[in-house]
């Protein structure tokens, strides 16, 4: 499964056109990385059970048709916001700041303050690509800005 947005970012060749030389090596990435899957690729758009316990919730900005997992079951819930923070010691400070390798910074930015808000209002635990170890813990809010705390390793 893929996102809808996602997949036509990637493979559309007058986007890469236009795309700073050094960003240009991942559209090849991204459609190689596909190929494996011709003809069983699912498109998916919005927020999507993709599989019981599993939904695709939209985290555009980073890319446009990024994604974020909420995975559950009753009270246990984890959302793995994979690229939604990048620089750990300094966006959930700075929840306000993007890098540059967010393709719509603007809605990076959006998306970032959305699900923060939720992760600490909600007391979830969360996963990320760029969390400092062990990478799982919670997020909570310190005025208009956030803070991150791990999960100890012996809870673990």
């Amino acid at each position: 499964m893929v996102a809808a947005p996602e997949f036509a970012f990637w493979h559309d060749d007058g986007i890469r056109s236009k795309a700073p030389d050094q960003m240009k090596p991942y559209f090849e990435i991204a459609r190689k990385s596909l190929v494996p899957y011709h003809g069983k690729v699912r498109k998916i758009e919005g927020e999507v059970e993709i599989a019981p316990g599993i939904r695709a919730l939209p985290a555009p900005g980073h890319t446009p048709g990024h994604l974020a997992l909420r995975i559950g079951s009753g009270d246990a819930n984890l959302l793995l916001f994979t690229d939604v923070i990048h620089a750990s010691a300094l966006q959930f400070a700075h929840p306000e700041w993007a890098i540059a390798f967010d393709v719509d910074q603007e809605a990076a930015i959006a998306t970032r303050k959305k699900v923060l808000d939720m992760v600490s209002a909600d007391g979830l635990l969360v996963a990320g690509m760029h969390l400092p170890f062990p990478g799982i813990g919670h997020v909570i809010r310190e005025g208009n800005a956030y803070a991150y705390v791990p999960t100890p390793w012996p809870a673990l």
